[in-house]
Parts: structure tokens; sequence; C-alpha cells
């Protein structure tokens, strides 16, 4: 049975995005303008909002596993990664309540990212959706910011004791880590609101 959830879904991942570029850009900005080493002064009041939107990722995509509601295969080039995406979503949440190292959770998103890229690559080779590339460029562009989070979270972990400043790759890491979530928001955004239309022209 088709049941049209996936805009929403879509949508729901350029939110997580956005969320993490705030957080992020917001601890860059404490550090270098005010010296502020404290990442969760600026974690912390993202937390119910990420905890939110991390929930319901998280049963959606459950749903969407269990019941399989796109057609064919698009369930498993979807759904797997989504799931996944909930989970890194709710442990960022957990351990940042409870503040606990972040590292961990970025290396469950650097495989998660290696892992994307075999999933955009499988769905382009197949031809799914109308917009093959597009596709591809999602998943990649996720991919790469799931691998550059692990730097990324390891560098969180270490600055609040840190003696010395941090170098210039940690720099590189958050421009990189920056450029392509927004990417991939951008393209998720995109594509839910290309779907959006034709969907709710033949709705279940």
């Amino acid at each position: 049975m088709f049941i049209d959830n996936l805009a929403i879904e879509l949508f729901s991942i350029a939110f997580f995005g956005i969320l993490m570029l705030y957080m992020t850009i917001g601890i860059y900005y404490d550090y270098k303008k005010r010296g502020t080493k404290n990442v969760y002064d600026r974690i912390t009041p993202g937390i119910v909002p990420l905890a939110i939107l991390g929930i319901f990722i998280f049963i959606m995509a459950l749903i969407g596993e269990i019941t399989w509601p796109l057609p064919g295969s698009y369930n498993i080039l979807f759904y797997d990664p989504y799931v996944m995406l909930g989970i890194i979503t709710l442990g960022f949440v957990v351990s940042s309540a409870y503040k606990n190292k972040l590292s961990y959770i970025g290396i469950l998103a650097l495989f998660t990212g290696i892992m994307l890229f075999y999933y955009g690559y499988s769905g382009y080779k197949a031809g799914l959706t109308q917009s093959p590339l597009a596709l591809f460029a999602l998943y990649v562009s996720f991919g790469f910011a799931g691998i550059l989070a692990y730097p990324v979270t390891l560098i969180l972990d270490t600055l609040p004791g840190a003696k010395k400043n941090p170098s210039v790759m940690w720099s590189v890491a958050l421009y990189l880590f920056w450029f392509f979530i927004f990417a991939g928001v951008v393209l998720a955004a995109f594509t839910g609101v290309m779907a959006l239309p034709s969907h709710l022209s033949s709705p279940p």
C-alpha cells in the first residue's frame, strides 16, 4: 500500500541539517569571537527541538522499514539510511544531554556516511527516481557530511579542556562539513518541493 509521507520526510532531513549548521556555526563563532570553549552553551538550547525531530525521524523510518509504503525498492534505498539518521540524531541528543563524548556518535555517523555512498551509487546505477543524478548528489553530500562528523565531534570533545588553540585543520574540517551539510539541505528541500505537487495530485 502506497502511503505518501516522502515529502515531509525529506523536509525533516533538511531541518536536521539546518539545526546542525546552526549549532556548529554558533560554536565556531563563540570560540573565534569570544574565546568560549564550552560547546554545550550552544548545543544545550538545541537539544529539545533536535530530540523532537529525531523522534519523528526514527518513528517514520521504523514505520517505513516495517510497512514498505513506497513503491518497490525505493523503500530500501530511502528508509535504510533514514533510520540511521534517526539513530544518530537521538544518539547525539542523549550524548549531549549527559555531556558524554560526542565522537562515539561521530564514529557512527562516519560509517553511515560510507554507507550512503554505496546506497547512492546503487540507486544511481539502477536509475531510480526521475532525477538519478540529484539523488546521487543528495546521498554523496550527506555521505561526506557523515564522514566529516567524526573529526568535528572529536574536536568538540577536546575543545573545552584544550590548553592550546585547535589547529587550522579544525577550521578546514568545519568548513567542509558546513559545505556538504548545506548542499544536502538544499538537495533534500529541493527534492521535497519537487515531489509534493505531483504526490498531491495522485494521493493514495
